[in-house]
């Protein structure tokens, strides 16, 4: 049945019909009452399509993952895995998600103009989030619904996020350190235009001074979350007058780099892996100790914080999915 054999048989308005199946106030409760019960009576099903046409919803959530620059492409495994929770969540509300990598950040500038003049998403994620993002500033300023992986101080924080919580991750590191006889603790981190990579040093020194222990910033290293990163790193605490004798990443995968580092010129540094991004660390042959991350709750907080953004109105909301730590993380064969 169409709508326009169920107005035949109200003997209503096919427009009438429309509005009291929207729930249009121009409606009485009583005739909104009618064509409902009618609706459900007779199988009626609204065509979602041209439903969604009209109100200028397409059902799609965008998650726009970090540009795809130099060795970067890591990200494959940890999004598809935060993607699956997502997807999952969103499904539910018959919401898709979509993932899009931008070649570098002018494409990802052009990307978002696009989405929001042509309303190719109903709403956009954001990750890899800066301390000061022109992208949250955008976005905002469009009216377009968003949230973000990844904290931020633009518009006071005051927007939907989920992130790791970074700031435990240090303090634990520093305290495991210093519990297995370390004071000399060094940190891998990231750019100083990075949200996570900001939180991450400032909760470094402050668990070293809360551990009464030295915090020496020859010690620290801005870089990026690859192995080339860790790499480097490794190259220049080795090169200190005084190297560390123990080293923090911010992910696995910054350490990976640090390993080959340590195996090439035959030295050795206790490490301290951060997050786990991937699997690729547990077939070290010295296993790392680090956090796990929660996938499938990351993902699942993700989505509600992006269904809260599509609800207008709604006060933001935040999360910090627990992390569990791990001890000598290794691979388990079946």
């Amino acid at each position: 049945m169409n709508i326009k054999e169920l107005a035949k048989i109200l003997d209503l308005s096919i427009a009438t019909v429309s509005r009291a199946l929207n729930s249009h106030p121009e409606v009485s409760v009583a005739t909104q009452k009618r064509v409902l019960e009618a609706a459900k009576h007779y199988g009626y099903r609204p065509n979602a399509a041209g439903r969604n046409l009209r109100k200028g919803k397409v059902n799609t959530v965008a998650l726009l993952l970090p540009p795809g620059e130099r060795d970067n492409f890591y990200t494959a495994t940890f999004f598809m895995r935060v993607a699956a929770g997502l997807q999952a969540r969103l499904r539910r509300h018959d919401i898709d998600t979509i993932l899009h990598l931008a070649l570098d950040e002018e494409d990802e500038k052009l990307w978002l103009q696009r989405i929001i003049e042509q309303h190719k998403a109903d709403a956009v994620i954001l990750t890899n989030t800066l301390l000061h993002d022109p992208r949250i500033e955008y976005l905002h300023q469009s009216q377009f619904p968003f949230a973000t992986l990844g904290r931020s101080a633009t518009l006071n924080g005051a927007f939907n996020w989920v992130d790791l919580d970074f700031s435990n991750v240090a303090s634990r590191a520093v305290e495991q350190g210093k519990q297995a006889g370390f004071r000399h603790i060094a940190l891998v981190t990231l750019g100083q235009e990075s949200s996570q990579g900001a939180i991450f040093t400032q909760s470094w020194r402050e668990a070293l001074v809360q551990n009464d222990l030295p915090v020496n910033e020859e010690y620290l290293f801005h870089g990026e979350l690859s192995e080339v990163s860790g790499y480097e790193a490794l190259r220049y605490f080795h090169s200190l007058p005084v190297p560390p004798d123990y080293i923090i990443f911010l992910s696995d995968i910054q350490m990976l780099g640090a390993s080959f580092y340590a195996r090439q010129q035959h030295c050795h540094y206790p490490f301290f892996a951060g997050v786990f991004s991937s699997d690729l660390s547990s077939f070290l042959p010295v296993k790392p100790t680090g956090f796990d991350i929660p996938f499938t709750s990351l993902g699942e907080a993700l989505a509600d914080a992006i269904l809260n953004a599509m609800e207008s109105g709604q006060p933001p909301i935040n999360a910090l999915p627990q992390l569990r730590l791990v001890t000598q993380r290794e691979h388990k064969m079946d």
